[in-house]
């Protein structure tokens, strides 16, 4: 190679690492405003918990969840991915944990998936699993709510249909001062576990809660606002797990142009001392000869 041309490609790879080190910064800000949210859905939870709890309580209401018992459930399964790039193996790691768990749960046979993500839907669709809708996810936390919502509709809509048992949300989740990871969480039926322990929790107030409205419409209301929740925090925490694996990766692409660029500087120091050596002897070659002819 030559150094014109190697001078070109040193600029051309520090021009890359200009853009690297931007797009890596634009990652490491966008990851706190989707913690940020995690963290308000998760209080926001919270509150729709202690509301199930005044309302279990009561007692004149009464409701018996339901686990499932079939071994081989008719399920859907909702797995979120991502649209955009430099994310690497993200929607094929989370796709593949889904097939796994459903195997594992003996029930991928039984299973029509959900997609979230327009490229996690074409890898779905070329690994030949029935899918029963692909919705694109934009990354922006205005529209979380509109897509778990468009996600809940069709969810309500297949399971008449499929007489599904069980629905599944499979998502890349990331904790504090740990590696991103796929995960799942049973969305329907509400978990056998956790309603039991509802009805047995202690009220923290002074008196239980008033409540005039109707019981069946309000837990109605209570059931669509946990479904929104948990369906929202699975997005929220995908998404920022997604900005997570790409700050991850511009570190890595920007350590690699770093040890490119410290091997062609060393490479073009070489070439450019080589070069000043052969003029020197092409001098001292010339003064050799005037001084022969002389």
């Amino acid at each position: 190679m030559t150094l014109e041309a190697l001078t070109k490609r040193i600029k051309t790879t520090t021009d890359l690492k200009d853009i690297v080190g931007t797009m890596k910064m634009l990652s490491s800000v966008s990851i706190a405003p989707y913690e940020k949210a995690l963290k308000s859905i998760n209080r926001y939870g919270q509150t729709v918990k202690d509301a199930f709890v005044g309302l279990l309580k009561k007692e004149n209401f009464t409701y018996q969840p339901r686990p499932v018992k079939s071994t081989t459930p008719q399920t859907i399964a909702i797995v979120i991915g991502t649209d955009n790039g430099l994310v690497g193996r993200f929607n094929r790691d989370v796709l593949a944990y889904a097939k796994s768990d459903l195997k594992e749960k003996n029930c991928f046979d039984q299973t029509e998936f959900i997609c979230v993500g327009k490229r996690l839907g074409l890898m779905a669709d070329s690994a030949k699993l029935p899918i029963a809708a692909t919705y694109a996810i934009m990354n922006s936390l205005k529209e979380i709510a509109s897509i778990a919502s468009m996600v809940l509709m069709k969810v309500n809509e297949v399971i008449p249909i499929r007489r599904s048992e069980q629905v599944l949300i499979y998502f890349m989740k990331r904790k504090s001062g740990e590696p991103q990871r796929p995960t799942v969480l049973q969305l329907m039926p509400l978990p056998y576990v956790d309603m039991m322990r509802f009805k047995s929790e202690k009220w923290t107030g002074k008196t239980p809660p008033l409540i005039t409205a109707d019981y069946s419409e309000l837990f109605t209301a209570l059931i669509h606002e946990y479904l929104t929740v948990v369906l929202s925090g699975a997005l929220t925490a995908s998404l920022a797990a997604e900005h997570y694996t790409r700050m991850v990766n511009m570190q890595q692409a920007e350590k690699n142009i770093d040890d490119s660029l410290t091997e062609m500087n060393l490479t073009y120091q070489q070439l450019r001392q080589a070069g000043i050596t052969d003029e020197l002897i092409d001098i001292v070659s010339g003064a050799e000869s005037l001084k022969k002819k002389r």
